[in-house]
């Protein structure tokens, strides 16, 4: 097959540490992995995010496994991280 070159360009966004999402966030990765989270990133990737993002919606990215192993040949994650995200997603329902 032929090779493609992609170059990305995808308008970034950020959201405050002290912004009501943020806070519940970290509140429910306290309540769902007895920890405050390790750290705060940038995703170095688009996702669709940057549509809520555009029409003002705060929005945070996070979900399980390893982002690089993600839409390609041979996709997998950890059922084990898909079940503690699904907590933490519930976590985050609960505190919103």
């Amino acid at each position: 097959g032929a090779k493609l070159v992609y170059e990305p360009l995808h308008d970034p966004w950020k959201i405050e540490k002290d912004h009501p999402l943020t806070l519940a966030c970290n509140k429910s990765y306290e309540e769902s992995f007895d920890k405050k989270p390790d750290k705060y990133d940038f995703w170095d990737f688009g996702t669709n995010a940057v549509t809520p993002v555009s029409m003002g919606i705060p929005t945070i990215g996070f979900g399980p496994g390893e982002y690089k192993l993600a839409h390609m040949t041979n996709e997998h994650c950890d059922i084990d991280k898909i079940k503690d995200a699904c907590k933490f997603y519930t976590c985050l329902i609960n505190n919103l």
